[in-house]
């Protein structure tokens, strides 16, 4: 191999190996701690919103600018994140980013509940004889 051709190579490595990259990584996971893929995840401040990949995992590795571009993360910054999938409550976790790379714990999120109760109106159709008339549109849409 020829040696300006060796020292690049080298340098490439070198400069890879000791950038200093900051990242926030995390896991969203059900209550069964299986992981939730398609999960969006936004963080703020950062203006940033992106999707659980099919392990549950993400990595934020950027912020946006009020143009939306692309910058650094802010070091030793307090940030908020929120966890959303359809079905289930919002997830939040508040952090304090130094440097580097931060992994998170994992998060995890419950499903909706709706709570039944029984009613007190006597809501039996046997007391409405008439049923060709309702309080709605008829079958035809009007």
């Amino acid at each position: 191999m020829h040696r300006p051709l060796l020292l690049a190579l080298l340098l490439a490595v070198g400069a890879s190996g000791c950038a200093n990259k900051r990242a926030i990584q995390g896991k969203v996971i059900d209550r069964n701690g299986q992981p939730m893929d398609r999960v969006i995840i936004s963080l703020d401040p950062g203006n940033v919103e992106l999707i659980t990949d099919s392990t549950g995992s993400f990595r934020i590795d950027y912020l946006r600018d009020d143009k939306g571009e692309r910058v650094k993360l802010e070091r030793k910054t307090d940030y908020a994140l929120e966890v959303f999938r359809t079905g289930y409550h919002v997830g939040r976790s508040t952090f304090f980013f130094k440097k580097g790379e931060l992994l998170l714990e994992p998060i995890t999120l419950k499903e909706d509940t709706i709570i039944l109760r029984a009613s007190e109106d006597d809501i039996d159709p046997a007391r409405f004889p008439d049923r060709t008339h309702s309080s709605g549109s008829n079958y035809e849409g009007e």
